[in-house]
């Protein structure tokens, strides 16, 4: 018999955020820490689910990519990359935003995102899910 037969669910809402993204070049190599990276979500002690990321410019965009990475307490393992157009932004056009849901992105407890771009520009990265 299971130990839990009732559906698990997230006790409370997150909504990790991120500025002033690090810049890190185009490494897509794990990396031991979290040198050159910014935390996007906080550890929690029983875990999170993450439904959605946002990559959100605030201003003229370059060409770039904003890598997202879990980091597992020792290492960080990049998870995902996002493509950032160049753009500028006016009254008849937006920032780049891109929005990004994941169905089956669970954190365990002590494990966080973190974000970097290739190159530093007025960049934003929000997590919204759920602590258990």
């Amino acid at each position: 018999m299971p130990a839990n037969t009732l559906p698990i669910v997230p006790i409370s809402p997150i909504v990790g955020a991120a500025s002033a993204i690090a810049t890190l070049a185009a490494t897509r190599a794990t990396i031991v820490g979290t040198t050159g990276l910014t935390a996007v979500t906080a550890t929690t002690t029983n875990g999170l689910r993450v439904d959605q990321v946002v990559v959100q410019l605030t201003a003229t965009s370059a060409a770039a990519i904003v890598m997202l990475w879990i980091y597992d307490g020792t290492n960080s393992y990049l998870f995902d990359e996002f493509v950032i157009s160049a753009v500028t932004p006016s009254n008849t056009v937006t920032a780049v935003r891109i929005a990004r849901n994941y169905g089956n992105l669970v954190l365990p407890p002590t494990y966080r995102l973190y974000a970097s771009t290739t190159i530093a520009q007025n960049t934003n990265v929000f997590a919204m899910g759920g602590s258990y």
